[in-house]
């Protein structure tokens, strides 16, 4: 058996069950998170050449299986079997504004989360949006619960800060 074969499956055994738990916390499936993870570790083989079997993929890992799972969730609601066949006409009610008004403080807040440094954003999404526990953050990442909690509190002064100046702006 050759080396890269070799640390592959080390790769593969060490890392299957935490990308796993980590994609069906995303996806809320615990067979399209199995298949998901299965298809980011036949990306690695394909690219085995171009990589080092080492810590180093880890984030590589769990960002690719990231990027899956929300892919998968774009597919799943993109669903054309699913549309009515005819659409209702939207009306200005207050309904309709009140949609309207959440939409736009959505697309604020993904752009105010978008220019958070890079570790706070990863640390902040996953709290937030995975619904991960401070412990399970800081295991994923290899950092201390504090560290995870400092972030999540500096994310979150940033987007407060943040909203309000976008209110002041109205």
């Amino acid at each position: 058996m050759n080396q890269s074969l070799q640390d592959f499956e080390k790769l593969y055994r060490r890392m299957r069950s935490g990308l796993v738990y980590f994609a069906s916390n995303i996806v809320n499936n615990q067979t399209d998170a199995e298949e998901i993870v299965q298809d980011m570790f036949m990306a690695v083989w394909e690219k085995r050449d171009q990589l080092t079997f080492d810590d180093s993929l880890k984030n590589y890992l769990f960002t690719g299986v990231k990027n899956r799972c929300l892919n998968h969730i774009k597919k799943v609601k993109l669903s054309f079997s699913d549309l009515p066949d005819e659409f209702p006409i939207a009306s200005m009610d207050a309904n309709v504004v009140d949609h309207i008004q959440a939409r736009e403080t959505e697309v604020r807040i993904q752009l105010l989360i978008d220019m958070l440094p890079t570790k706070c954003k990863q640390v902040f999404l996953m709290s937030r949006m995975h619904e991960l526990s401070y412990k399970e953050i800081a295991n994923i990442l290899e950092i201390t619960p504090n560290t995870v909690e400092n972030q999540i509190g500096l994310a979150l002064k940033f987007l407060k800060s943040g909203m309000e100046r976008g209110q002041e702006s109205r």
